[in-house]
């Protein structure tokens, strides 16, 4: 294979992708073919070593390819793949191959992943490319498999391998800044999608590798690997790793310690474990440790802000360890080998005590800091027995600069009258503290380095500014601080008095005679008597001091326990296991999660090559269970078997033998049916679909349509203008399909595939409809299909609540049934299919709960008009409803993320005048001028108009279907720019027309046939709809303007709608006889829709006829 061909293979893939791709088979044929060329194929053999002009057109060609998958080739075929053709997709992302010699290809690969999909995730530049809602999941798929397969060991090999140094170090430095970037702000960028990406109603869960705890948990782990493995090859390069350490500091990963179930990631909760494992191994481990000095070079590099932050950080979590019970307390008056361990780990890591070193300046700074609130208190003790540990390793200069710098901060006068008694106490619960919040436990520690008597503690004692300390602390206001004041003077005298035997004899009296003595003068003017004896200074003794409860004295005692306690001279206690060096940290926590077979693999050595041959896994299958036949004895005394011998003379052919059937059933030449069992691909554009419903007389392919015909639909409402173009053509293959087949979920597949094409597509789709309904083409059960379309996409787009389709109950085995005179008999009313003309669908459901709200509105608002009503309302205690709030990751958040619904194409005010209801409305004038000139005519000739399907458009079913679509198309619509002065209006007028043209009562028509009576029985449906309808536009305009614009502009189609709702309640409430024979139901919705438009009509007329606009 040429070096070339991997270039030509993915710029070939690229214009594929630019192109329509015709079917999912030629989708994954190319890219298969791609990463065979890339050798990243499921059965590809890569050479020894890969080219490098491979490498450079993966990173220069990859991004791109990327882009496309996801932007433009993922929403059309992700819902499609099955899972070989998955995983070839996800190859292009996360390579899945283990050979060792394509790990720098798989790297570089990741690589790109890594630069190319956090831009497509949160983007807020205008030219920025957006993620289509079908790739969204799947973005966050490939995420987490990168997450779990290459991390930032992974993508340093990648850049700083040998195999890319000829592209300059310039490159690679480039390279690595955007990529430490990208791992870094990866959760941050996935969090915000996922937020964005939900208020547009996205539902999934994010994976739990790009959770930020878990996230940056693997980081650290992954980080510490590759600084262990770069200390085993020197020379060292540890500018790149520092970088790592830096964009984790900006981001506040360098914190104290905190709550395991905390979700607030923290680097060295997780960098500790492997960190101290290499740090000190097992004798028996074969794994060398760190070489010295290479972690104190490494951290001593960081900037004097990050350094101090992570020495502080480190003490912290080794502190945090120390004081963990279950493996002793940290006694404060004996050296503990924990402590001295704690020191011996800190010089590993940040060096030796040298003043004013790296190391030095960030403990120090550690130590004089302030912070508001310190979650560490009870760790005070553990820290500073550790810090000073660490300084006793510096020897006696150390030690000397150590006690100066801690005394001058102890008697600062700022320090001694600010500080409260908790700020100088180790033992502490105030919430305002030193870093510390142990001067002088650390104080005390501290003066033990030195031994008794040193010169330097009785230099530092004699300092002005100890002394005028102490008059300072023996004048504060506060008993426990003077106390602590106190205690600080008695171990310091301790610590540079020797002890005077002669002086504890000591009688005050021979000094009152010495002074006697001194007042006498000879004659040359000298005192007489003996000259004073010179005295040693006097051990300081406050006994009794410290005995007792209260005012600090426990403190007091605990501190002087701690007096000359030097933990470095414990003896460490043989370590087979290499467990005493963790610290306390669980062993558990080093083993690796799950660490796939990419990251096994090292990088090729020079040798010979292994075989390039890789044997193909034999996939076992399960076996297919043969069926259980149950057979009867009849059955079982005959079975299928031929006869055993040929009669000559017998004419019948002999019956073939089972070695004959399989001999046959194994020659692929006699596979005679096998292209029309050729299995069916899932539509992925909608020209396909259009294809799969055209073949009518192939059942399986309208069974594919309409099984995936509405999830294709709804892939493509937000992606190009393919469903705008092939959306009316496709509305007419949905109508006009016929379920000859019986299949099985036909009647609601189809009405929800084509509800779905009005929601998504309303501008093009519901005029259309509309102009179709008139046609004369379609039967009545297609217009009604037709017409629930367009109710029920309105009130998607409207955010209304739409109806489940009906459904009717099948018998799952047909040929079992009982004879048909038994089945007749014991079969129940669910079971049979309703008439055509009963059956409750979409439209009944949606207008019952119009019906039902309005009259409830009513009676709402006449309850408040009754003094009694209102009162025992205002009286009647209930639940109330209170807003749910629920907690981030807990299961009612999750029930209330997934209860949102995704926004609609467009609001359905703003399309409801131009693309549904007018249309309805003029196109039914229209028909029905038609209708009236062509009866017209027919009286004049005396020859009755021919038409087919002409009538059926105003027969009463049809009617009342058409009457019961528009009121749920004005309900829906109220709130339209156009609904008052046009909308309410046109609606009312046909409202009234139809209804008054089909009264209910023949009595009131001067019929008095059979005929007429047995006519009018099917008008009431009619009268019933037309009433609804009217009662709809009548609430809304009360709602919105109390009916002003109805009497100002359309007083006379007020009045009359009023007149023949009036005459309707009238003949529905004469005795006995109810509106056209109907009886119940249908009865009492006659009754309540008139009587509400008669109370509407009432209510505008007595609200604007005193002003002139309605007489």
């Amino acid at each position: 294979m040429s070096t070339d061909e991997s270039s030509v293979s993915l710029r070939a893939l690229r214009d594929v992708l630019r192109s329509q791709i015709p079917d999912v088979d030629t989708f994954a044929f190319h890219l298969a073919s791609t990463l065979d060329a890339l050798y990243l194929g499921p059965t590809s053999v890569p050479p020894a070593r890969i080219p490098d002009e491979v490498l450079r057109a993966i990173s220069k060609l990859l991004p791109g390819i990327q882009v496309q998958l996801l932007t433009s080739a993922v929403p059309n075929f992700l819902h499609v793949l099955d899972e070989r053709q998955r995983g070839l997709l996800l190859s292009f992302f996360v390579p899945s191959t283990t050979e060792v010699e394509t790990l720098h290809m798989r790297r570089s690969v990741a690589l790109v992943t890594y630069l190319t999909l956090p831009s497509l995730l949160s983007s807020s530049h205008p030219q920025a490319v957006s993620l289509p809602q079908q790739s969204r999941s799947f973005i966050f798929e490939i995420l987490s498999d990168l997450v779990d397969n290459f991390s930032i060991d992974a993508i340093y090999w990648s850049i700083f391998s040998s195999s890319l140094k000829s592209r300059g170090d310039g490159w690679g430095t480039m390279q690595w800044e955007d990529a430490v970037k990208a791992l870094v702000s990866l959760p941050g960028k996935v969090a915000n999608a996922a937020g964005l990406w939900k208020e547009d109603g996205w539902k999934d869960d994010l994976p739990s590798s790009l959770v930020p705890r878990e996230y940056f948990d693997r980081l650290a782990d992954k980080f510490e690997r590759l600084l262990y493995e770069l200390s085993q090859t020197p020379p060292y390069n540890f500018e790149p790793l520092r970088l790592i350490v830096q964009r984790l500091a900006s981001l506040g990963l360098l914190r104290s310690p905190s709550n395991p179930s905390d979700p607030t990631p923290n680097l060295l909760t997780s960098l500790f474990p492997p960190l101290l494992s290499h740090l000190h191994p097992a004798p028996t481990s074969p794994l060398p440790p760190y070489p010295a000095n290479f972690l104190s070079d490494f951290f001593l590099g960081l900037p004097t802000s990050i350094l101090a932050n992570f020495v502080d950080s480190f003490l912290q979590h080794i502190a945090l360890k120390l004081i963990n019970e279950e493996d002793g307390a940290l006694l404060p008056n004996n050296p503990d080998e924990r402590v001295k361990r704690a020191s011996v780990l800190l010089v590993d890591v940040i060096g030796h005590p040298r003043i004013g070193g790296e190391a030095w300046e960030a403990v120090i700074t550690s130590i004089t800091k302030r912070r508001a609130d310190d979650p560490m208190r009870n760790a005070s003790q553990a820290r500073n027995r550790v810090i000073g540990a660490w300084v006793s390793l510096g020897g006696e200069t150390a030690a000397k600069s150590f006690i100066d710098l801690l005394l001058r901060q102890w008697t600062d006068p700022k320090y001694i009258k600010f500080t409260l008694y908790s700020q100088q106490l180790c033992k502490s619960t105030s919430p305002s503290l030193l870093t510390w919040k142990a001067l002088t436990h650390l104080l005390v520690l501290a003066l033990s380095l030195l031994p008794p008597y040193h010169p330097h503690l009785v230099y530092a004692s004699h300092q002005s500014h100890f002394l005028t300390a102490m008059h300072s602390y023996l004048a504060h206001p506060d008993s426990k601080v003077r106390r602590l004041g106190m205690l600080v003077a008695e171990i310091v005298s301790e610590l540079t008095i020797a002890e005077d035997i002669n002086a504890m004899e000591y009688d005050p009296q021979e000094d009152i005679e010495e002074l006697k003595a001194g007042l006498e003068l000879d004659e040359d003017g000298q005192p007489k008597g003996k000259k004073p004896r010179m005295r040693r200074a006097k051990r300081l003794r406050f006994t009794g001091m410290w005995e007792g409860q209260g005012e600090g004295k426990e403190e007091a005692r605990w501190l002087r326990s701690a007096v000359s306690v030097r933990d470095q001279e414990a003896s460490l206690a043989d370590d087979l296991t290499g467990d005493n060096w963790l610290l306390g940290w669980d062993r558990e926590a080093l083993r690796p999660r799950s660490v796939p077979e990419s990251m096994k693999e090292q990088p090729p050595q020079a040798g010979p090559s292994k075989p390039r041959g890789r044997a193909l896994s034999k996939v076992t299958l399960p076996k297919e269970r043969p069926k259980i036949v149950m057979l009867d004895d009849d059955q079982l005394a005959d079975p299928l078997e031929g006869y055993a011998s040929i009669s000559p003379s017998s004419s019948r052919s002999p019956s073939p033998t089972p070695s004959y059937l399989e001999e046959v059933a194994a020659d692929p030449s006699l596979a005679l049916d096998a292209t029309q069992n050729k299995k069916l691909a899932k539509p992925v554009y909608i020209p396909q679909l259009i294809e799969l419903l055209k073949e009518r007389d192939k059942p399986d392919h309208i069974e594919m349509g309409l099984k995936w015909g509405e999830q294709l639909v709804r892939a493509k409402r937000s992606f190009g203008t393919e469903l705008v173009e092939y959306a009316p053509t496709l509305a007419t293959m949905i109508i006009a399909l016929n379920d000859s087949f019986n299949i099985e979920g036909f009647d609601g597949n189809r009405q929800n595939l084509l509800n779905a094409l009005v929601a998504c597509s309303p501008g093009n789709v519901a005029p259309y409809l509309a102009e179709q309904y008139f046609e004369g083409q379609f039967s009545l059960q297609q217009r009604s299909v037709l017409l629930t379309a367009l109710a029920m996409g309105a009130r998607e787009l409207a955010g209304l609540v739409v109806p489940n389709p009906p459904t009717t109950k099948r018998i799952d085995f047909p040929t079992k049934t009982l004879p048909q005179a038994l089945h007749r008999r014991y079969i129940g009313p669910a079971d049979a299919p309703l008439p055509i003309d009963q059956q409750p669908g979409q439209i009944d459901e949606a207008i019952d709960g119009v019906r039902n709200l309005l009259l409830s509105k009513g009676a709402k608002k006449g309850e408040e008009t009754v003094p009694e009503l209102a009162r025992g309302k205002r009286l009647r205690v209930g639940p109330t409803r209170q807003p749910k709030v629920g907690e981030i990751g807990s299961l009612s958040e999750r029930q209330m993320a997934g209860s949102s619904k995704p926004s609609p194409v467009v609001p359905f005010k703003d399309v409801a005048a131009e693309s549904f209801i007018m249309p309805l409305i003029n196109r039914f004038w229209h028909f029905f001028r038609d209708v009236s000139t062509r009866d017209a005519r027919a009286l004049v000739s005396g020859q009755k108009y021919r038409g087919a399907g002409t009538g059926m458009i105003l027969s009463p079913l049809a009617l009342e279907k058409f009457l019961l679509t528009l009121a749920l198309l004005v309900h829906a619509g109220r709130h339209s720019p156009l609904f008052l002065a046009v909308l309410s209006p046109e609606a009312l007028e046909i409202a009234v027309t139809i209804g008054s043209r089909h009264m209910a009562r023949p009595d009131d028509l001067g019929a008095t046939s059979t005929e007429g009576i047995e006519g009018s029985n099917r008008e009431a449906q009619v009268v019933g709809a037309a009433l609804e309808l009217a009662l709809v536009c009548l609430d809304a305009s009360v709602d919105l303007d109390g009916g002003r614009t109805l009497a100002m502009d359309k007083s006379q189609v007020v009045l009359a709608v009023g007149e023949w709702a009036q005459g309707v309640f009238e003949v529905e409430n004469r005795g006995g006889e109810v509106a056209g024979g109907q009886g119940g139901m249908r009865e009492g919705r006659i009754r309540a829709a008139s009587a509400g438009v008669v109370v509407k009509v009432a209510e505008i007329g007595d609200k604007w006829s005193s002003v002139g606009l309605l007489r």
